[in-house]
């Protein structure tokens, strides 16, 4: 039999304000155990607005050896109330600093049928609102816009709040969403894809939040939100994200609707930097194609984003 007490001790977390101080503990571990939990007591508090750490001491060991006598644990800040980044679309045109343009067809890997340009007509500012326009310039052909922070505003862990007015429509596809920023060398899904907002235009009253990523192939997991009168198109609304270490929450208008942990993604790839992307896909395998009763053109239209960590 092994034995090893422990007990925990300050550093810049404080017992009683940031955790709960065990002051003596031990762990024994039967021949043939290797692994044991210590269970230890997180104390919410909204005040404190970074980590903090504290730090778990080992002593007196019974038929063993110590390598380490302590282990700092850091107690993260997930309250997210600092701005440290954010675009209000308040310039004269799109701020090429920030954003990408992405270009061409090709189905986009879901048999798409438009063509995104950095045409003024897909994308530009107009007093204060960015506008991504999906149009059909001639019969069966469309055209569209996707803009993305890759490589520019790359982010891990945050709260993320964009106030947007969605489209409608028989395959109108408008998305808010992110990948990791390492797409280039691990390819999707072992990237990690997190949509922020979907919306079918056939359902224009539904958006759908969710995750994307590999486990031995392609695995997702999401859920979805419905308005109880009314549809997305009629007016705009704050569509929400909250990536802490341990958990992925959805929110509209501030209420939560979804929520999923870490130990629910098999082969987590979510401790990563992501990059957003905003656009309106037409047609494809999900919403399927525009049919006689779609309109062009259709907007969506963002009056902001707001990042916070």
């Amino acid at each position: 039999m092994v034995s090893i007490d422990y007990c925990t001790s300050d550093s810049t977390a404080e017992a009683g304000k940031d955790y709960v101080a065990i002051n003596s503990g031990q762990l024994i571990f039967q021949p043939g155990e290797v692994l044991k939990t210590i269970k230890i007591s997180i104390i919410p508090d909204t005040a404190q607005k970074k980590d903090v750490i504290f730090k778990l001491v080992f002593r007196s060991p019974v038929n063993c050896n110590l390598s380490g006598k302590d282990l700092q644990i850091k107690v993260l800040n997930v309250d997210y109330s600092r701005l440290v980044w954010s675009d209000e679309f308040n310039a004269a045109q799109l701020n090429t600093s920030v954003w990408n343009y992405e270009i061409g067809g090709g189905g986009w890997g879901n048999k798409e049928l438009q063509v995104y340009s950095n045409s003024i007509d897909n994308v530009h500012i107009d007093t204060g609102y960015l506008h991504i326009s999906a149009l059909r310039p001639v019969v069966s052909s469309y055209t569209s816009g996707r803009i993305t922070t890759k490589g520019k505003k790359e982010f891990t862990y945050f709260r993320v709040d964009i106030r947007a007015k969605v489209p409608e429509g028989q395959g109108v596809w408008p998305a808010l969403w992110a990948l990791g920023g390492n797409i280039s060398t691990v390819n999707w899904p072992k990237c990690g894809e997190i949509d922020i907002m979907e919306l079918l235009g056939h359902a224009p009253a539904t958006v759908y939040g969710t995750v994307h990523w590999d486990a031995i192939g392609h695995q997702s997991k999401g859920s979805s939100y419905s308005l109880s009168s009314g549809k997305f198109s009629n007016g705009f609304h704050v569509f929400s994200l909250i990536w802490t270490p341990g958990r992925f929450k959805w929110l509209i208008d501030n209420k939560e609707y979804y929520s999923l942990s870490r130990t629910e993604i098999n082969g987590f790839p979510f401790d990563l930097p992501e990059f957003f992307i905003f656009n309106v896909a037409v047609g494809g395998n999900w919403p399927g194609s525009p049919d006689q009763t779609t309109k062009f053109p259709q907007h969506l239209i963002v009056d902001y984003i707001r990042v916070y960590q």
